[in-house]
């Protein structure tokens, strides 16, 4: 009985676990199963670049050869248009991917002579839209980008809905586009150029006279050979008979090198940059007429009064292919890597200066216009890369631009001043490339004050270096590929 007793006992303790100092672990429970969290989509980001849009469809109601495809094609040319006449008709916009929408942009058929009625919703699926601009209509004054304000909004569809126009049922866009930034990923969609050097069939061993056409040109260099004290001069007959010099000269791929030394001579006492650029001179060689003045050499603004006099044109177009080689990367850091690249003169101030800027520590560079209001200060507009915070200051940003232009990529711009406004459109590659950028000035909104009959104008391109702090024989350089300057008469 004992024994049986103590076994039964042995086998309880062994059981339970009490007494004798046992040290079995409790039973294991397996934890319950979680989910982890859903992460809401992103909704903010930074920075309001043109965004890429890859795809567009319509209500299938367009004009046979004029389909959706039409205004997403990178064409500005008003042949180029997506057109599809009555009431409530629409074109669908795929912006590839999710972005924070801020503005949309439509050049419109004729937008110059008629006012267009639309509104335009969005969808973040495609299949849900909500409006973000109701009952619009269009300025009438312009067949370039016009640029409509929204809410921040995620959407990757946007939808344009037509209504006819001032003057009849039809609806035409030329080209449809949108501003904002990327939700879903981390840098813009990088669109690649369309050319390289080689394309364009220049020939190295030629001046730059030879393979453009220069007699509506003269040029200020850093050179001083006279040692006068101010930069040398070739003019529009001395370019079109083969000039050139260690400023300005034959790259190996034929372009039309432009080379602006910071230790330069100056094209005066007063100024404070050096330069290696291009005046237009509209006389073609005739040293009859004046350089300066309201006469045959220099055009007027679109809106400015009639002069009563014979001028060089009206309206006026500067397009050019190029490349930037090098920027300057001593000297004071609020000018380091910044250099102009094309401008509208007038008589003593600059209704367009066309700057391309690069920090040495970063790959690429951003562009950026800038409009001196007559007699007065200078207001700055994004084209491509950062946003500034007002009108009143340059746009600056150390970061990387990653949608920027790198060194030695070929890009094109246009500067194309028209009635009031000045456009800049930007494309990666030649003059048909992919627009990755825009901006614009409108001279009466802005109050400029050049719509008098005694202003005149003139373009320039080339290197207007804009730095006078750095190394003496630090630099920028610029070659172009083509330069093209066209005026109503």
């Amino acid at each position: 009985m004992k024994y049986r007793a103590c076994l039964v006992a042995s086998l309880l303790l062994a059981v339970t676990g009490c007494g004798g100092g046992s040290s079995s672990a409790p039973p294991t429970t397996t934890p319950p199963t979680t989910t982890p969290p859903v992460t809401p989509p992103s909704t903010t980001c930074t920075g309001n670049h043109l965004i890429n849009v890859i795809a567009a469809t319509d209500n299938g109601l367009s004009v046979a050869g004029n389909g959706p495809d039409m205004a997403i094609d990178d064409n500005l040319d008003p042949g180029s248009r997506w057109e599809s006449p009555g009431d409530a008709v629409s074109v669908t916009l795929d912006l590839g991917a999710r972005h924070l929408v801020r503005e949309v942009g439509i050049a419109w058929f004729q937008g110059d002579q008629r006012t267009a009625s639309f509104s335009v919703s969005a969808s973040e699926d495609g299949v849900n839209f909500e409006s973000l601009l109701a009952d619009q209509q269009s300025s009438g004054k312009t067949q370039s980008f016009e640029r409509y304000d929204t809410p921040d909004t995620p959407a990757q569809y946007l939808r344009i809905e037509n209504f006819g126009n001032s003057l009849n049922s039809d609806n035409a866009i030329i080209e449809g586009t949108a501003f904002g930034c990327t939700l879903d990923t981390a840098t813009a969609v990088f669109e690649d150029g369309n050319v390289t050097a080689s394309d364009f069939a220049l020939d190295p061993a030629q001046v730059p006279g030879s393979n453009f056409e220069l007699l509506s040109w003269k040029l200020n260099t850093p050179a001083d050979l006279d040692g006068n004290g101010i930069s040398d001069t070739a003019s529009e007959t001395d370019l079109d008979s083969g000039f050139t010099d260690e400023y300005f000269f034959t790259g190996p791929a034929g372009g039309m090198v432009f080379r602006s030394t910071i230790g330069g001579a100056k094209t005066s006492a007063g100024t404070s940059y050096t330069r290696s650029e291009l005046r237009e001179m509209l006389r073609h060689g005739d040293t009859s007429i004046s350089t300066r003045g309201v006469n045959r050499n220099n055009w007027i603004l679109g809106y400015q009064p009639d002069p009563g006099i014979t001028v060089g044109g009206v309206n006026g177009v500067l397009r050019g292919t190029l490349a930037v080689n090098h920027v300057t990367e001593t000297g004071d850091r609020n000018q380091v890597g910044r250099v102009i690249i094309g401008q509208i003169h007038a008589e003593g101030d600059e209704p367009a200066r066309l700057y391309y800027r690069k920090f040495p520590e970063n790959e690429r560079g951003f562009i950026y216009l800038a409009h001196e209001i007559r007699n007065s200060d200078d207001i700055y507009f994004p084209v491509l890369g950062p946003i500034n915070s007002d009108l009143d200051n340059a746009p600056f940003d150390d970061a990387n631009p990653e949608n920027g232009i790198a060194l030695d990529e070929i890009f094109s711009y246009e500067i194309k001043q028209r009635d009031a406004r000045i456009d800049v459109v930007l494309r990666r590659g030649d003059s048909t490339g992919p627009i990755i950028g825009h901006n614009y000035v409108d001279m009466q909104e802005q109050n400029s004050g050049y719509d008098v009959p005694d202003e005149w104008m003139y373009f320039k391109a080339g290197a207007y270096s804009q730095n006078n702090t750095g190394d003496e024989t630090d630099f920028d350089q610029v070659t172009f590929y083509e330069l093209e300057n066209s005026h109503d008469l």
